[in-house]
């Protein structure tokens, strides 16, 4: 399960610098984000229980994450009624939220 963790972390983070393409449109933005919610998920899980983060540290990143997750919903309910620019803003801030968690939960490993 580690290793998959660790795996999904990797994929979603650093897709672009294996190669891959990125995400371009706001559906296919709004799916990455929530894949990317996942693998937080599971990769603070698993920290947790390897004793690399402590459990203040494993409670604020799924509090993190769960903010991200909300965003990522009001994102997509502002892109449902036609409000483009909230629903981009909202977004953004729900990934870089989530890419910052990546960062922690990849720095906590090292």
């Amino acid at each position: 399960m580690r290793q998959l963790s660790a795996f999904l972390l990797i994929l979603l983070v650093g897709c672009a610098s294996v190669g891959m393409e990125p995400a371009k449109s706001f559906d296919q933005q709004l799916a990455y984000g929530f894949a990317q919610v996942a693998a937080i998920r599971v990769s603070a899980a698993n920290a947790l229980n390897t004793g690399t983060i402590k459990v203040e540290d494993a409670k604020q990143v799924q509090t993190l994450a769960d903010q991200a997750r909300a965003g990522l919903d009001a994102a997509r309910t502002a892109q449902g009624i036609g409000d483009t620019k909230t629903a981009l803003g909202r977004l953004q801030l729900a990934n870089a939220i989530l890419l910052q968690l990546a960062t922690y939960l990849q720095k906590a490993k090292a």
